[in-house]
């Protein structure tokens, strides 16, 4: 398998852009998603998609949770992820940059009589966390809207806040922007899905492929490119499964010593 992106790796970004122009553009980011998310916090969840639940499934029969792991669950939307490890008996903080988000999982979790969910209002680049306090920290659907900076910043944070032996998985959207002849067969497909659906179809095409483009809300990388941002951190047992077609899961492991 191919191990070069089209899109900058986030070393070649960080040496290009002065650090006051990449706090400057996390900055944005951070504000243009908080407004993304919070209005559509109330139908989020009826328009995910068979294929995002799907790898939503998957991620979870990954983690292999065990009762009392401790779980962050970045980027957690309305707790999708979060109430499901949960459920399996595991102590889970899911973080969003959306107060409403948060307020929907928190919500839900009420709803079910759940008292170890808890909810954390913070961008996921900006998150703080004690060393080693973690069993597993998870993503899903979250990561590819980062700025690509970002992506390493996060991998080498979750690193330090896992305890030795404890997993990072990431399953997310995926790919590069349209090198290879993958990527080109995802593009394509996702293009016969949404003009199938006419005049409304065309019209997502056209705003999304403006912001893939042009990264905006849209900043996918490939896989290969997660798993050299995970062995670069330094993690171990780095491997990467495709789901459907345009994700993967990545996950890597923290060494026991």
């Amino acid at each position: 398998m191919s191990t070069t992106s089209p899109t900058p790796t986030p070393s070649s970004e960080s040496r290009a852009t002065p650090p006051w122009r990449q706090r400057l553009a996390t900055s944005i980011s951070i504000r243009t998603q908080r407004r993304r998310w919070t209005d559509r916090a109330g139908t989020w969840d009826s328009h995910n998609d068979t294929g995002m639940a799907k790898v939503a499934a998957a991620a979870i029969e990954a983690a292999d949770v065990q009762p009392g792991m401790r779980v962050v669950d970045l980027g957690c939307g309305g707790g999708r992820l979060a109430l499901a490890l949960a459920r399996r008996g595991a102590v889970v903080v899911g973080v969003d940059v959306s107060d409403a988000m948060i307020a929907r999982m928190t919500s839900l979790a009420a709803d079910e009589g759940m008292t170890t969910v808890k909810g954390v209002v913070s961008p996921v680049e900006r998150l703080s966390l004690p060393e080693a306090s973690v069993d597993l920290v998870i993503s899903n659907y979250a990561l590819h809207h980062l700025r690509d900076a970002d992506k390493a910043k996060v991998v080498r944070a979750a690193y330090g806040w896992l305890r030795p032996g404890g997993q990072l998985i990431n399953a997310d959207m995926m790919l590069g922007r349209g090198a290879t002849a993958q990527d080109r067969q995802v593009i394509a497909g996702k293009i016969k899905v949404m003009a199938q659906k006419g005049l409304p179809g065309y019209w997502r095409i056209a705003k999304n492929a403006g912001r893939y483009l042009l990264r905006v809300h849209e900043r996918p990388i490939t896989p290969e490119a997660w798993s050299r941002l995970y062995e670069q951190a330094g993690f171990i047992d780095v491997s990467s499964v495709n789901v459907v077609a345009e994700a993967n899961i990545v996950r890597g492991v923290k060494p026991r010593a």
